[in-house]
């Protein structure tokens, strides 16, 4: 198996898309689940040879995305649509 990892170039902080949720069943022990949001790949990801990518959102949606309460679906997916800009990556074998 090769482990291959993703950084962006120039190196920044992303803020990644994400959803989580907080099971419970009577008898069961609770359950918590998370998952990062993906998407088709950049063209520097797709030829590394994976077909998805995570989401990255622009700090001034953060806000927004933590707190959908308010929104409705249409444009909760519009920040996702919204990304920063000129974001690169690059791979290589990980250690």
């Amino acid at each position: 198996m090769v482990v291959v990892e993703f950084t962006t170039e120039p190196p920044q902080e992303l803020l990644l898309a994400c959803l989580w949720s907080h099971w419970t069943a009577p008898g069961e022990p609770d359950l918590l689940s998370f998952a990062l949001i993906t998407d088709d790949p950049p063209p520097e990801v797709a030829a590394a040879g994976h077909d998805r990518c995570v989401i990255a959102l622009r700090p001034e949606n953060l806000d927004q995305w933590l707190n959908p309460e308010e929104r409705d679906t249409d444009s909760l997916l519009k920040l996702l649509d919204d990304r920063p800009p000129h974001l690169h990556y690059v791979h290589s074998r990980a250690t």
